[in-house]
Parts: C-alpha cells; sequence; structure tokens
C-alpha cells in the first residue's frame, strides 16, 4: 500500500525496493524510481512520522528517509529477524513485527 503524507504519496514498484514519489495535488512525479540502499525487497507498507518515511524491508533492515522531494537516507537499521509485517507507530516508539518476536523501537529518557 502507498504513504501519503505530507501531501505526498509514497510507493514502491510491486515487492521491489524501487521507491517513486509523486506530489498528491499536481499528480507531478518529484522522486522518479529510486532503487533504495540495502533494501532488496519488500512486503510491508511505508510508514511517516516526524518528517520521516520508514521502509522495511523482508531481510529486517529499515531505512529511514526524510520526507521530502528529493531522496534523503537518513538512517539504516538491520534487526536479525525477517519482516514482512507493515511497522505501526504509536506515540514516539516503532513496532515491528519479525517471524519470531515483536521489536519496540524507542528513545529512551
Amino acid at each position: 500500500s502507498p504513504l501519503l503524507y505530507g501531501g505526498l504519496l509514497y510507493f514502491n514498484q510491486s515487492n521491489n525496493a524501487i521507491m517513486s514519489c509523486v506530489d498528491a495535488r499536481s499528480g507531478e512525479l518529484v522522486i522518479e524510481r529510486t532503487r533504495m540502499p540495502d533494501i532488496s525487497r519488500i512486503y510491508a507498507s511505508p510508514v511517516g512520522a516526524a518528517d520521516r518515511v520508514y521502509f522495511v524491508g523482508r531481510d529486517g533492515t529499515t531505512l529511514v528517509l526524510k520526507r521530502g522531494t528529493t531522496f534523503k537516507v537518513l538512517a539504516t537499521n538491520k534487526l536479525d529477524a525477517p519482516i514482512d509485517a507493515s511497522p505501526a507507530l504509536v506515540g514516539d516508539q516503532l513496532f515491528l513485527r519479525g517471524k519470531s518476536h515483536l521489536y519496540c523501537i524507542s528513545e529512551g529518557d
């Protein structure tokens, strides 16, 4: 499923890690078919919060992009678990369901 966030529509090509972004109002393609580094296959839908867009690969790699009209990677994080489920955002926590475990990522106090 695509992600509509801040007037931008983010989506990947099939289950491949090729991302595009369209301005939702004008239909203009603002990021054209860009291969996402460190991810090869995706089943999960992207999610967005705090001006970030999260794409999770099947191998457990999460790619964090800056929301906007240019492709800018902010971080790449890897868990040692396959992930097919879409991430869930709750407050300042990111939940990822792996094959055997549920992960909660948040900033500590």
